[in-house]
């Protein structure tokens, strides 16, 4: 009775019913809700929103937790890089840069076969962070098996599987940054990511180095182990686009079945998670479309870009100049300086190091200006510099070469993510993970041909570092027209093409308008000439008829 005299009076007053009053507040707050309060009206709890959805599902995190994917990859891959020779040489094996070469090559073609595979299944099931996971599960297990390896056909199959492995974090985690970065922004974002390729090398050589010339054999990979470790912390704790859009339509649910109007609420919940989470993914709506291409024609979409092409190509050349280095930098460091392997670690250090900057800086430069004019310079600055890794004089002039050249082709694969990820976006049936598998594939087979290709340049030829040197020269060449005709939203060659159009035709229009004015000049002088000539005969008429005038009229004066 209280009950009802109270609500009767709130009516009289024009004020809700306090059951109105309350399960209103509990609808606009999606908190709450969050927070997993009772929905008033029905026993069902509110689902809760994962731990830390909010940072755990950001473009920082997210980013974050991919850079530490590919620092994670490149240090397991260039630690050894260092010290395995010197390994090789305490287990009796001869041909050392060869046989180095090829546990390269079984990296990269681990890499180039499982990367089809994975880029083909988790585009038709687009799970991100499950896949992640098992990769650096797997990863962990091939660093086991190569440290503890003795037989050398072993060492080649752990090699095999650590390629295998590290596929994953190449296409589902860059995948997973395009899907879940504005476009504005994805060259900044991608280019941290990229960056992580420079903290690896940067780190691994010098560490890898040291460990093994004051531990042993054992001490960098179990410090690869260790790093790996907290790498897979970061991969468990992503969040991915799809697990909050399932929260999502279960609170949905639950709010029709409460009877509640959500047109206030929605607004609210979704921009309490300031994420675009309702958002498909490239992929997902592909499969919802029912679109699904044969890797045939997956292929053929690909090679029909041709700027996607000129990124897989600038990948290519610039992974074999590396390569091609790889196995050799340190048998001529230490034939010319005589120098171990910690220091051709930090040799190492000194050129990756500037990478790490350059990356990020690079991609903030390309969404603010556009690739087009950052690529080419960079392919082109590439070419006086390996020439100049033929000097002996000075050491120290020699890593500064050394350093100019890998960092300028690193800017360029670094502007090579944005690329593809905006011709994903245009080519119906094809994601980012199509064409960062392609960019992998391009990566891994390149390194794998540079790797052997230098090591048996060094090893059988007279002058094998002068070829090496000499052969990275004729690839930057071969390469430098391509991102001049074929990179950014409008080319360099279009813009210059399309400049000289308009200049061509503003001097066009000014040299008509010359034309014309002088025509115009020369009939108005025609015109005022005309008018002075008239004006002249008419005052010689007028003075012709008043002379006669002017004779009679003095005739009759005098």
């Amino acid at each position: 009775m209280l009950n009802k005299l109270v609500n009767s009076l709130r009516k009289h007053e024009g004020q809700k019913p306090r059951h109105e009053v309350v399960e209103q507040e509990v609808e606009t707050r999606g908190s709450d809700l969050a927070d997993g309060h009772v929905v008033r009206g029905t026993n069902l709890e509110a689902p809760r929103l994962p731990w830390g959805a909010n940072w755990r599902a950001s473009t920082w995190f997210i980013t974050l937790a991919v850079t530490m994917g590919t620092s994670t990859d490149i240090l397991t891959y260039a630690i050894a890089i260092p010290v395995l020779p010197y390994r090789l040489q305490d287990t009796g094996y001869n041909n050392i840069s060869a046989l180095t070469s090829w546990l390269l090559f079984a990296y990269c073609a681990g890499i180039c076969i499982f990367t089809p595979l994975v880029a083909w299944f988790f585009h038709k099931h687009p799970y991100r962070r499950g896949p992640l996971v098992v990769g650096i599960l797997a990863l962990q297990g091939a660093l086991v098996l190569f440290m503890l390896a003795k037989p050398y056909w072993v060492m080649v199959l752990s090699r095999f599987l650590q390629g295998a492995a590290g596929t994953v974090i190449w296409t589902v985690g860059f995948a997973l940054i395009c899907e879940n970065v504005d476009e504005r922004n994805m060259g900044r974002q991608l280019g941290f990511a990229i960056s992580g390729i420079s903290i690896g090398q940067t780190v691994a050589p010098p560490i890898g180095g040291a460990l093994y010339h004051k531990l042993g054999w054992y001490a960098p990979f179990i410090f690869c182990i260790i790093v790996s470790a907290v790498d897979l912390v970061l991969r468990l704790l992503v969040l991915e686009r799809s697990d909050l859009r399932k929260y999502e339509q279960k609170r949905q649910a639950l709010r029709l079945d409460s009877d509640h109007t959500a047109t206030n609420n929605s607004q609210t919940e979704t921009s309490s998670t300031n994420i675009g989470y309702l958002h498909h993914t490239t992929a997902e709506k592909e499969k919802l479309a029912g679109i699904e291409l044969s890797p045939w024609q997956i292929i053929v979409k690909l090679a029909s870009s041709a700027k996607g092409m000129t990124s897989l190509l600038v990948v290519f050349v610039a992974s074999m100049i590396v390569g091609a280095m790889e196995p050799t930098l340190t048998l001529r460091v230490q034939s010319v300086w005589h120098k171990e392997s910690d220091f051709v670690g930090l040799i190492y250090l000194a050129a990756a190091a500037p990478t790490f900057f350059t990356g990020p800086i690079i991609g903030a430069l390309a969404d603010k200006y556009g690739s087009e004019f950052l690529m080419f310079p960079c392919v082109i600055l590439t070419l006086p510099f390996m020439p100049l890794l033929l000097l002996k004089k000075s050491l120290a002039g020699f890593i500064v070469t050394f350093a100019f050249a890998t960092l300028l082709p690193n800017c360029a694969v670094a502007l090579t993510g944005l690329e593809v990820a905006m011709v994903a976006r245009n080519i119906e049936g094809i994601s980012e993970i199509h064409q960062f598998a392609a960019l992998n594939t391009a990566f891994a087979v390149s390194t794998a041909v540079g790797t052997v290709a230098g090591g048996q340049m060094y090893d059988h030829l007279p002058n094998g570092w002068t070829t090496v040197c000499w052969f990275c020269f004729g690839l930057a060449a071969f390469l430098a027209p391509f991102p001049f005709f074929f990179t950014g939203n409008k080319s360099l060659y279009q813009r210059l093409v399309h400049k000289k159009q308009n200049q061509d035709e503003g001097l066009e229009e000014a040299t008509d308008d010359l034309i014309n004015g002088r025509e115009i000049h020369g009939e108005q002088r025609l015109m005022n000439a005309n008018k002075t000539l008239s004006g002249q005969t008419t005052v010689d008429n007028m003075n012709n008829k008043s002379q006669p005038k002017n004779k009679e009229e003095t005739a009759q004066q005098s």
